[in-house]
């Protein structure tokens, strides 16, 4: 098996192993160069950054996560999810050598990175945190929201989620999908990752989100980090360029300059939310040059 996997090597100059069985999360490896761990958003797949892994991997290793529960993936028991995805992608940065890593992260994945950076701030060299935030709800319904109110509406939330069957889950994504995606082929493609992910999981994901605040932990963060925004699917509830830099600014209030965690700010005017499907080249570039400007912390 070795040497066939060493053969793949050879010949594609890339490899594509998913991760050791005691890890509860699904990785596909590829490219060259410093290291790139790319997480999904909710109800997704790692193939949402197939694209930006032919983008990165020429001058990276990519690493592209599928989370358990997501996309086929088997769930996992634990009712602490996204504790049990952090703990268990330190270790696999330990045990794999991955030397100070910048972890991107969409939406619930830039949630995850977040938390891994203030967990575990000597394994990251920098944070792309693409329309996400310390405490989502407090970036989509306010930051006056309080935590008990938010960790209500999670449960909802929750409780709508977990009974769905597979085909209510596309119907409702496909409904719901285009206020976040503005190609409807990148929509038909999300939502049938949607079809294959267990709800239960889903729901229990949402709660957690929505009951969990990692803005008072900012200052635990040691690396730099790159927060882009969107805003204009929200201006009919009142969302501007403006209010949304004031929200994150906000929220990442109690990063320390001494421990390097530097910010970077860039907002898209006409991207939603899956910023690197509706703005792939603007995406691209904010990376690119944040990446030469701001070497991640090694």
């Amino acid at each position: 098996m070795k040497l066939t996997i060493l053969f793949a090597v050879a010949l594609l100059g890339a490899s594509q192993l998913r991760s050791q069985s005691h890890y509860s999360f699904a990785v596909v490896k590829s490219g060259q160069g410093s290291p790139l761990i790319f997480i999904p958003g909710l109800e997704c797949s790692g193939e949402v950054w197939n694209d930006a892994v032919a983008h990165f991997s020429s001058g990276h290793t990519c690493y592209v996560l599928t989370l358990p529960g997501f996309a086929g993936q088997p769930p996992i028991a634990d009712r602490d999810v996204l504790g049990t995805v952090v703990n268990q992608l330190a270790s696999y940065i330990v045990e794999n050598h991955i030397q100070k890593p910048v972890i991107i992260g969409h939406s619930l994945g830039g949630w995850v990175a977040l938390a891994l950076g203030a967990a575990h701030p000597n394994l990251t060299g920098g944070l792309v945190i693409v329309s996400s935030a310390p405490f989502l709800p407090a970036l989509s319904m306010g930051s006056t929201i309080s935590l008990d109110s938010a960790a209500r509406i999670g449960l909802l939330i929750s409780k709508g989620m977990s009974g769905q069957s597979p085909a209510q889950v596309a119907s409702s994504q496909k409904m719901y999908l285009p206020t976040m995606i503005r190609d409807s082929a990148r929509i038909n493609e999300v939502a049938a990752m949607a079809a294959r992910s267990d709800q239960p999981t889903q729901g229990e994901v949402m709660a957690e989100l929505f009951s969990r605040d990692l803005r008072p932990s900012m200052g635990q963060i040691r690396c730099p980090i790159l927060a882009l925004a969107d805003w204009s699917a929200y201006k009919t509830y009142g969302a501007t360029a403006e209010s949304v830099r004031a929200n994150l600014e906000e929220q990442y209030r109690m990063l320390s300059k001494t421990n390097g965690a530097v910010l970077t700010i860039a907002i898209n005017d006409s991207s939603k939310h899956f910023i690197m499907f509706d703005e792939p080249k603007w995406f691209y570039e904010q990376v690119d040059q944040w990446l030469f400007q701001v070497p991640p912390k090694r």
